[in-house]
C-alpha cells in the first residue's frame, strides 16, 4: 500500500467514525427528547387529576354554602377553603396549558428549562396551598357541622377563641417564614433540597442545581 492509498483509507475511516458519532449523538438526543415528553405527559395527567379533585371540592363546598346561607363559622370556613380550592384549580389548569403549549422541537436544553419553569410554578402553587394550614380550624368547624350538626364556634369559650386565633396567627407567620426560604435559589440548603424533592421530585432538583450554576456563571 503506497502513501496515497494509506491517506485515502485513513480519511475514509475518519469520515465513517464521524458519521457514527453523529448518528449516536442524534439517537441520544432523540432518547432524551422522548424521556422529556414522557415526563411532561405524566405531569399533565397528574395536573388533570388534581384539577378534577379541586373541582369536586369546589362543587361540594358550593353546595354546602348554598344550603346553609348564613353568617356563621362553618360557612365562613367553607368560603375560605373554597378560595384555596379555586386557587388550586386555576393553578393546575395553568400548568396544563403550559405543558400542552410546549414545543418539543426545541433543543433539549431549552426543553429542560421549560420543565424547570413548570416545576417552579408547581412549587409556588404548593407553597400557596400550604398557606391554608393556619386556617386549620376551618376544617374542624365544617367537620363538626357536617358530621354532628353542631356549630362548634358558638360553643367555644372566649379564652379558647383567643387561643385558636393566636395559634393560627403564629402558625401563619411561621409557615410564611419557612415558605419564603423554600426556593430553588436556596437549593444548597439541605432541608430546602429535601422538601423540594418531596414536592417536585429529585430529578428536577438536580436540574435546578444545574440551571442555577449556569445562571450564576453567566452573571
Amino acid at each position: 500500500m503506497n502513501l496515497d492509498n494509506f491517506k485515502n483509507t485513513w480519511q475514509q475511516q475518519n469520515n465513517l467514525n464521524k458519521s457514527a458519532i453523529t448518528i449516536n449523538q442524534s439517537q441520544l438526543s432523540e432518547t432524551k427528547a422522548n424521556k422529556q415528553i414522557k415526563e411532561l405527559n405524566t405531569m399533565k395527567w397528574a395536573r388533570i387529576i388534581e384539577s378534577a379533585a379541586f373541582f369536586f371540592i369546589i362543587v361540594l363546598l358550593g353546595q354546602y354554602i348554598a344550603k346553609n346561607v348564613s353568617v356563621s363559622a362553618p360557612i365562613i370556613s367553607a368560603l375560605i377553603l373554597a378560595i384555596f380550592a379555586i386557587i388550586g384549580l386555576a393553578g393546575n389548569i395553568g400548568q396544563i396549558v403550559h405543558i400542552v403549549n410546549i414545543d418539543y422541537a426545541k433543543p433539549i436544553s431549552q426543553l429542560q428549562k421549560d420543565i424547570y419553569r413548570l416545576c417552579s410554578h408547581k412549587l409556588q402553587l404548593t407553597k400557596l396551598l400550604f398557606m391554608s394550614a393556619p386556617f386549620y380550624m376551618a376544617y374542624v368547624f365544617i367537620g363538626f357541622d357536617v358530621l354532628f350538626k353542631i356549630d362548634l364556634f358558638a360553643l367555644l369559650e372566649q379564652h379558647m377563641v383567643w387561643f385558636y386565633s393566636v395559634s393560627s396567627l403564629l402558625l401563619l407567620i411561621t409557615i410564611g417564614c419557612v415558605l419564603a426560604k423554600l426556593n430553588y435559589t436556596n437549593i444548597a440548603t439541605p432541608w430546602v433540597k429535601r422538601t423540594i424533592e418531596l414536592i417536585v421530585g429529585e430529578r428536577l432538583v438536580n436540574m435546578a442545581q444545574f440551571i442555577n450554576s449556569i445562571e450564576s456563571t453567566d452573571s
